[in-house]
């Protein structure tokens, strides 16, 4: 049985969320959460599952964070936000706020640049363009289970459409946050699943 938001007739996007150098490539930071997107392999998953939207003509878009040189118009109203403003490296323009080095960006791949908030969809132009490729059901990758994406998550359904969480192309900070947040909150927004049964089901659209 198809995912739920994936069967036959739902268009999808997949949004790789924060997969940036400065947030979680070793090469240029390190933490807790840099480990989990290294041991949990998500990089190339993240390339199979978009090589696999970008076949089915959806449409694959990379919503990063970054702040305006000289941090203008960044709001300093959360621990995250005071840590990206005190590390001073997530520039627009910088190879630390750049997308991962293993990340497979093609031309018809979007970017889409926030300079304030903590989730894809705040003053962003995500919304108008997915509504744009006539998306019902947005399928979240990348970083973390802790914030980012359980925000993505519950701003996809306040507007209208349905999320689904590819659980092997995420990480949170620890492995225990996680399964907790995929366990407890996630679940209760958006449907789960794995990037072999995500690629199953958008072949199954079409018979494949």
């Amino acid at each position: 049985m198809a995912l739920k938001g994936l069967e036959p007739g739902k268009r999808a996007a997949l949004l790789v969320v924060e997969m940036q150098n400065g947030i979680i490539n070793p090469a240029f930071t390190a933490g807790p959460l840099v480990d989990q997107v290294e041991a949990r392999a998500i990089v190339p998953k993240i390339n199979s599952l978009a090589a696999e939207f970008r076949a089915h003509g959806y449409p694959v878009v990379h919503c990063i964070i970054s702040a305006r040189p000289g941090f203008a118009g960044w709001n300093n109203n959360c621990y995250l936000a005071h840590h990206i403003l005190r590390e001073n490296r997530l520039i627009s323009g910088s190879v630390y706020a750049a997308l991962h080095d293993g990340i497979d960006f093609q031309p018809e791949d979007y970017i889409e640049e926030r300079h304030h908030g903590m989730s894809a969809f705040t003053g962003t132009r995500l919304a108008p363009l997915l509504r744009a490729h006539r998306v019902d059901t947005v399928v979240l990758s990348g970083v973390s289970t802790n914030v980012a994406l359980i925000g993505s998550a519950i701003e996809a359904v306040g507007l209208g459409y349905q999320a689904l969480l590819a659980e092997d192309c995420s990480a949170g900070a620890t492995a225990e946050s996680h399964a907790m947040q995929i366990g407890m909150n996630l679940s209760a927004v958006a449907s789960v699943g794995r990037a072999d049964e995500i690629i199953a089901a958008l072949k199954n659209q079409d018979g494949r």
